[in-house]
């Protein structure tokens, strides 16, 4: 089995970390910038084969039209797990950070928490198998690459995940506005894992009676709440801001 990596910031970010590719292709008629010259620089220098072909093709083969003019296939992705995900963050000597995806449907939102999770430094991925948006070449062009740099796990139980990490020590929230709790007034310090629910209906009820904490943003708009991507990445960047005051970066 073999996937398909589209956009120039992403196929440039999967050769960076090393992911086996089969070849590169670039669409015909492409203007050499200096961009796409280092990408096909680092293919040749991983001994990628470089082919070129129409644009139609492309679009064919990636399912959407967000490629930039080339297309990587790489190798079927290598799935992680919750142990590999908690051993990352003893190696990085700091307490777990870890993103849950519950039911996300767009994959735009898939990849924009992806890029907000590696920019945060999120030890691991959690989504499930069924029920969710694929990581399609869509989610990893919307990840801007951050895809190719985090540890992704697929569980068949969010629910045995979520009691896993509790057992381990790790804290769960979730972001809900009715929560009575502000996120800038919790407590988002120590080992901590982050869920973001689905765009319709947010984190489900299970999930929601599991979690240790629930937060809300303030709103001072007339929207009553933030889309799914948004309240993620500030979820994590509030947890990134909150260690830092105790760690003195």
């Amino acid at each position: 089995m073999s996937e398909w990596i589209g956009g120039r910031r992403p196929v440039a970010e999967a050769l960076a970390a090393g992911r086996s590719a089969d070849r590169l292709l670039v669409a015909a008629g492409s203007r050499p910038s200096p961009e796409l010259k280092a990408l096909l620089a680092a293919a040749r220098s991983a001994s990628v084969p470089i082919q070129t072909v129409e644009a139609d093709q492309l679009r064919r083969l990636a399912g959407f039209d967000g490629h930039q003019g080339v297309l990587l296939e790489v190798a079927d992705r290598r799935w992680s797990d919750l142990p590999e995900i908690l051993a990352r963050a003893r190696q990085r000597d700091h307490d777990p950070l870890v993103l849950i995806l519950e039911n996300l449907q767009d994959p735009t939102n898939f990849g924009t928490l992806l890029r907000s999770a590696e920019a945060a430094g999120v030890d691991g991925v959690v989504f499930p198998e069924r029920g969710a948006a694929p990581l399609s070449a869509a989610a990893v062009k919307a990840s801007a690459g951050a895809s190719e740099h985090l540890l992704l796990a697929r569980v068949e139980s969010l629910g045995e995940v979520i009691r896993e990490l509790q057992e381990r020590g790790v804290r769960v929230v979730a972001a809900d506005q009715d929560a009575t709790t502000t996120a800038w007034e919790a407590d988002l310090r120590g080992p901590l894992a982050v869920v973001v629910g689905s765009e319709g209906s947010g984190v489900s009820g299970p999930t929601r009676r599991r979690c240790d904490l629930l937060v809300r943003f303030p709103m001072a708009g007339q929207v009553a709440s933030l889309n799914a991507a948004t309240a993620g990445a500030l979820l994590l960047f509030e947890t990134v801001r909150q260690r830092s005051l105790v760690s003195g970066d």
